[in-house]
């Protein structure tokens, strides 16, 4: 985004970023962004924290969650980590447990994992390709057996058509037969 002025309201960087006022207060609060106020209590953002919101905003325009986001933010040194929780009563703040496991072993762990995972999608992609298969060459048989039920079917109606058509033919003749015998036994006899 180009920086353009030295002091963003909230209305201005919203439009300029195109989100709600609302987003940009949930990205504050998110993010715990130190946003500054002026005399009269509103809200203005520093050029470093338009860039910030800028980048907030095209992650999650990219489909990044909230908490993908404040990793990489964190990692580029734009943002400050989360104060470590402190529990009720102690002074000593949450740290992670470590259970004993050396990262080689997790890798090789997570390896295997996959390996296992692969191997089972393989095997359950082969069962699935045999079993469509089956199913395509049924499919064939079922739909080659249609046809030719159809066919037998066609060639019997046909054939009827064909002996009907010969016996109307075959009357036409004798009926035909029968009159120019008897027109000509007229003519003659005239």
């Amino acid at each position: 985004m180009e920086v353009l002025k030295e002091k963003y309201t909230i209305t201005e960087l919203s439009e300029r970023l195109n989100v709600t006022d609302h987003a940009l207060r949930y990205y504050e609060k998110e993010f715990s962004l130190a946003v500054p106020k002026d005399s009269r209590g509103r809200r203005y953002y520093t050029p470093e924290l338009a860039n910030i919101m800028y980048q907030i905003k095209t992650m999650r325009d990219d489909g990044l969650e909230i908490k993908a986001i404040k990793k990489i933010l964190i990692s580029e040194n734009m943002i400050n980590p989360p104060p470590p929780v402190v529990l009720e009563g102690t002074s000593s703040s949450l740290v992670p447990v470590d259970y004993g496991y050396a990262s080689n072993e997790i890798k090789q762990f997570f390896n295997e994992f996959k390996d296992e995972i692969t191997s089972s999608i393989s095997c359950e992609l082969t069962a699935a390709k045999e079993h469509l298969s089956k199913e395509i060459n049924k499919s064939k048989l079922e739909l080659g057996a249609c046809m030719e039920n159809s066919i037998r079917k066609l060639e019997t109606k046909m054939e009827k058509h064909f002996i009907e058509v010969d016996r109307s033919i075959g009357e036409w003749r004798e009926k035909n037969r029968a009159g120019f015998f008897k027109r000509w036994v007229k003519r003659v006899l005239k």
